[in-house]
């Protein structure tokens, strides 16, 4: 890599890292294009070469943090499913709530961020749509995946679409982030909500339910 293409990664990177801090800090309503630029140490001209508007910020930054957090959760489902401690159609149903609940956790560290950066999915202008589509489309995957496992180990009711479920679960999980400013809830109440619903749509999934010990459930 030559020298040039080094310092426009460099710019890239201070760029990032300077939305990622003030994000941290406040709303994003409330940061300016000029308060990142200065903050990374760039000019206002060098700032619009590299990042088109300000909607962008929220991609680059929250965007970058959400591929992380999916790929721990990813990371963390494999190594559930090789440990091999299945205990019924139960343990299917927790590999997905779990999923969602580190989601609601991560969603806890910037409530207001969070749903904006959600929100861009449905926004046909938004830089960031594509990529926040396909971020819910990981997890629609792997939630998709284990009902699937699930059904072929005999715990899960064959008549079920696993796709179908999962694209429930995300839109549960969607839904109580976007409503929540909307009806005040709190947000440290989500998981209790996301949790409810996730019960109500994967509980009647299970067939044949060899443990009903309490601690093998969610929190």
């Amino acid at each position: 890599m030559g020298l040039r293409e080094q310092a426009k990664l460099e710019v890239m990177r201070r760029i990032r890292a300077a939305a990622v801090d003030l994000l941290a800090t406040k709303p994003y309503a409330s940061i300016t294009t000029k308060e990142v630029a200065t903050r990374a140490g760039i000019g206002d001209a060098t700032f619009f070469r590299y990042v088109s508007s300000k909607d962008e910020l929220l991609t680059l930054a929250y965007g970058d943090r959400m591929d992380s957090v999916l790929d721990e959760l990813e990371h963390e489902d494999d190594l559930i499913e090789a440990a091999g401690n299945d205990t019924g159609g139960r343990w299917y149903c927790d590999r997905i709530r779990n999923l969602y609940k580190a989601r609601a956790e991560f969603y806890l560290q910037d409530p207001t961020n969070a749903a904006l950066y959600l929100r861009q999915g449905f926004d046909m202008t938004s830089p960031g749509r594509e990529r926040a589509i396909q971020q819910g489309d990981r997890l629609i995957a792997r939630a998709r995946r284990i009902l699937a496992d699930g059904q072929a180990t005999g715990q899960i009711y064959a008549d079920v679409d696993p796709l179908a479920v999962a694209q429930n679960c995300q839109g549960i999980f969607i839904h109580e982030v976007d409503r929540t400013p909307v009806r005040g809830f709190e947000p440290t109440t989500i998981w209790q909500r996301v949790n409810a619903r996730l019960s109500a749509q994967l509980d009647p999934l299970v067939l044949n339910e060899r443990s009903t010990d309490p601690k093998k459930s969610a929190p």
